[in-house]
């Protein structure tokens, strides 16, 4: 049943015609040669709790340099792959509600270790191939180094509080893709992908990493029966994230008028509205971004792709009109946006209130499971479980009014009473001293 669950989000059909695509501008891309030193460096970067594909191969059990080098020189070569290698062996991971609906269960896919050794060296030559031809869209901030949530975050955010200043409204449209890894279509990807220029045999291996692959769902101690993965990018791999940024890095080039920002797939479309024809331009945009989803077969889940108004004017209205497929978005008051709550008067009540909750259940957990360990493991505890829920992207949301900073603050004193388990009641300023 939940093999079945999982496998109903995959494409099952070819596409009948196939979008151009130019030719990227790229020089040809290097060999790509393995080396015993760096192969032996992943192999000791190893998990040892890294658990087994589907080939049952742990990670304690990969040790041998010389035979892996062997094994991969001669994969990438003949641009193939064992069987194994292109199985996933799927965990379903329980999210929340009802425990008997396969919808409320995540799929964990579990590949082969010793595939995911040579995704390791592949990705590391081709991510820097393409940063160093300076092929990724400057919106995207996903998967790719000296950028994160925090960067895209920051960009955003820099853009709203700065139209707000100059005294004019930003409209912001979040869209939300639907399934968006396991959707791609391989077909597709690979119509991209055979524009980069890059290194036969390393494209020839790519081609026979997205053929003929399967996955089966283990659970209980039993295995359900093996299905095609006919679409999607090999979740539970290296080069997945990657193959995504490549699929979607063109979606940015069909926006004219206004900005979108991308981590992944978490997009956000907005503009600055000075006058009605820059709402017009917006939708105009939408109407676009639709267009690439529906020619490169990505779908845009409606009903949680969200529009809002960001003003601090107290006389504006809170709603913004804007039709996707010519049905119309809810227009909401603040959205949740890679982590943070922003709202449409940019104010940082709510998301303080949402970290301090989230920081303070923690430490109520803490304190009814860990009450009576020594200091320094309370102090390891709060330092790896609650502090990250405070600090998180706190350079953009650093509250300036003191009511939200004596919010934060008393967070910080519940801690310091239970590290130090003095409960007096000037604890938290001793408590605070010594730590």
């Amino acid at each position: 049943v939940l093999n079945d669950a999982f496998s109903s989000v995959f494409q099952t059909t070819a596409p009948s015609l196939y979008p151009y695509v130019p030719h990227a501008d790229l020089p040809p891309m290097e060999p790509i040669f393995v080396h015993r030193m760096g192969l032996t460096r992943l192999i000791q970067g190893l998990k040892m709790s890294s658990s087994a594909g589907p080939d049952e191969i742990c990670s304690k059990e990969v040790y041998s340099s010389i035979v892996l080098a062997k094994l991969f020189h001669q994969s990438l070569q003949c641009s193939s792959l064992p069987a194994d290698w292109n199985s996933g062996k799927v965990v379903p991971v329980y999210k929340s509600g009802n425990p008997h609906l396969p919808e409320n269960y995540r799929p964990i896919s579990l590949t082969s270790i010793s595939c995911k050794l040579l995704e390791h060296i592949i990705f590391s030559h081709l991510m820097d191939f393409l940063e160093t031809n300076s092929f990724f869209h400057p919106s995207q901030h996903g998967f790719r180094r000296t950028f994160s949530c925090e960067t895209q975050l920051v960009s955003f955010t820099n853009d709203l509080f700065a139209n707000s200043d100059e005294g004019y409204d930003t409209h912001c449209i979040f869209l939300d893709f639907h399934k968006a890894f396991d959707t791609v279509s391989h077909e597709l990807l690979l119509v991209k992908i055979n524009q980069l220029n890059l290194d036969p045999n390393v494209l020839g291996w790519i081609k026979s990493f997205l053929s003929n692959r399967s996955q089966y769902v283990t659970a209980n101690n039993c295995s359900s029966d093996t299905s095609a993965v006919t679409s999607g990018v090999p979740q539970g791999s290296v080069l997945g994230p990657l193959l995504f940024l490549i699929y979607i890095n063109d979606l940015p080039n069909c926006v004219k008028f206004s900005t979108i920002k991308l981590f992944a797939d978490d997009c956000v479309l907005y503009s600055k509205i000075t006058n009605p024809t820059d709402s017009i331009r917006l939708q105009n945009d939408l109407d676009n971004v639709s267009l690439w989803c529906r020619d490169w077969r990505m779908k845009l889940n409606s009903t949680k792709c969200k529009s809002m108004r960001v003003s601090r004017k107290t006389s504006a209205s809170n709603t913004c009109m804007y039709l996707l497929n010519d049905a119309p978005l809810s227009s909401v008051h603040s959205y949740k946006y890679l982590g943070l709550n922003i709202t449409n008067n940019l104010s940082w009540q709510k998301h303080v209130e949402y970290v301090t909750n989230n920081a303070n259940r923690m430490l109520r957990y803490l304190r009814r499971n860990f009450f009576s360990v020594p200091v320094s493991v309370k102090l390891n505890l709060y330092e790896t479980l609650v502090r990250p829920k405070l600090e998180y992207a706190c350079a953009i949301w650093d509250p300036g009014q003191v009511t939200l900073t004596l919010t934060l603050e008393a967070v910080q004193n519940r801690a310091a009473r239970f590290i130090l388990h003095n409960y007096s009641r000037h604890a938290s300023i001793t408590a605070m001293k010594n730590l």
